[in-house]
């Protein structure tokens, strides 16, 4: 396995982990509050730093995820080094 693919793994990882944690943390909040019962001050506090620890790892995960891709298509794209593309003939108007 090369540097590229552990690199796209751990991003994977990472992902999963932290929109698990997001998940998790929200049904916690909306399931406190539907059901009408109030959650110890400190498991809110302990949630909101889950939360908010878990936003930017999931920003950034997601963002290098798509440059990754987007750089990955366009260097599939790229025409031999040397070569160039064929040039389109244009019709001519009678």
């Amino acid at each position: 396995m090369n540097k590229t693919e552990k690199n796209a793994r751990l991003l994977s990882w990472l992902l999963s982990i932290s929109m698990t944690l997001l998940g998790v943390s929200s049904l916690i909040f909306s399931v406190s509050s539907l059901a009408g019962f109030a959650l110890p001050e400190l498991l809110v506090k302990v949630l909101g730093v889950v939360s908010l620890v878990s936003l930017p790892v999931t920003v950034y995960s997601t963002v290098k995820k798509a440059l990754d891709a987007k750089a990955a298509s366009a260097s599939a794209k790229k025409p031999a080094p040397g070569g160039r593309p064929a040039k389109k003939k244009k019709k001519k108007k009678r």
